[in-house]
């Protein structure tokens, strides 16, 4: 666990145990150590798991390391790391956010009971598109469940009720005018935004409350399942105009031309989307239930970072984010999703000729 040292700084953790890693794993692990040394000014850390681990280090000459065979508790788990980290560079710093994290909450440990009352009501006025009512709703359901809070209320836009309404939520619901509300997007603001999406507002209500925070939200489940219509030859693209960073408009009708040779293109947008990317295409627009099921029936997700993209992940439709700003930030918030991969704009023309 991080302690308070005699300064009164918390001290980082320095000894870590590692699982039977494949070798794959251990060279990110050791790297991934000797890189946490560094960023936090630690001379050393001890490592103990595989012996190919030592290897490694010896190696590539990663002097912040050392390997032992075992030494004694307390230690983080490596095992208990979620492995989001596997993805070089950028992966080694998920590391070495997450060695911290865990050892905050090493397994087995005992964490401070929930403060959050059941039948609490928060308001979001702020937080109100389908992206944040996705990550609001799933972070707060599976905090509610590993806390024993019986049932608390969602307020403020309608997307959050219809994200209640699709998803299966047992703990959360959705009410339209309560007399008194605590400040959801106050709790959302104290959220990191280098977190996977779903994780932020879970993380965020575990800062305010206390309690036990998960490492990993999965997506909540459909409340019911759309009949199966078969799958389509049918490329959704959802590339929107009212974006803080769209694509250029000619990048984007040039990716959508090479993604029509993976199926009919459909894109997901109002006049606004129309206006930006000409007359000539196919739109859609519908409500959630409606988009759930297209979705779900698509052969590939064309999008950028959007509340429909994260629809997507939720639902583990095949897809790719195109990334028209900072790629380490979109990279981040979509990385829990198995079935999406965030790509930078000057790389979809690779991809998809």
């Amino acid at each position: 666990m991080i302690r308070p040292s005699p300064s009164g700084r918390e001290e980082l953790p320095t000894r870590f145990a590692a699982a039977n890693l494949p070798v794959r794993d251990c060279v990110e692990l050791a790297a991934g150590l000797a890189s946490y040394a560094r960023k936090h000014g630690l001379a050393r850390v001890e490592v103990s798991g595989p012996p190919a681990i030592g290897a490694l280090i010896e190696e590539f000459g990663f002097d912040e390391v050392r390997f032992v065979d075992a030494h004694q508790k307390p230690a983080v788990d490596i095992a208990e790391v979620p492995r989001t980290w596997r993805c070089g560079q950028r992966g080694l710093r998920c590391l070495s956010d997450q060695l911290i994290d865990a050892a905050k909450f090493p397994s087995g440990a005992d964490t401070s009971s929930s403060a959050l009352a059941g039948g609490a009501v928060m308001r979001f006025a702020r937080h109100n598109r389908l992206g944040d009512a996705l990550g609001i709703v799933t972070g707060l359901e599976h905090y509610c469940r590993d806390n024993a809070v019986a049932a608390v209320a969602v307020t403020g836009s309608p997307v959050l009720a219809e994200v209640v309404e699709v998803f299966a939520c047992e703990r959360v619901r959705y009410v339209p005018s309560p007399s008194e509300a605590i400040s959801g997007d106050a709790i959302f603001a104290r959220s990191s935004w280098s977190l996977p999406w779903l994780d932020r507002f879970n993380r965020a209500v575990t800062d305010t409350f206390g309690g036990r925070a998960r490492y990993r939200v999965p997506p909540l489940p459909l409340r019911q399942a759309p009949r199966p219509s078969g799958p389509e030859n049918v490329v959704y693209c959802q590339l929107d105009a009212r974006s803080g960073t769209p694509l250029p408009r000619d990048s984007a009708r040039r990716l959508l031309s090479q993604v029509a040779a993976h199926g009919e293109v459909r894109v997901l947008g109002g006049p606004d989307t129309q206006a930006y990317l000409g007359q000539d295409l196919t739109y859609v627009r519908a409500e959630l239930p409606e988009m759930v099921a297209r979705l779900l029936s698509c052969r590939l997700f064309v999008g950028c970072d959007s509340g429909l993209g994260h629809l997507a992940g939720c639902l583990g439709v095949p897809g790719l984010i195109v990334s028209t700003d900072d790629f380490e930030t979109t990279w981040s918030f979509f990385r829990g999703y198995a079935s999406l991969s965030v790509i930078p704009l000057a790389a979809a023309e690779v991809l998809l000729p």
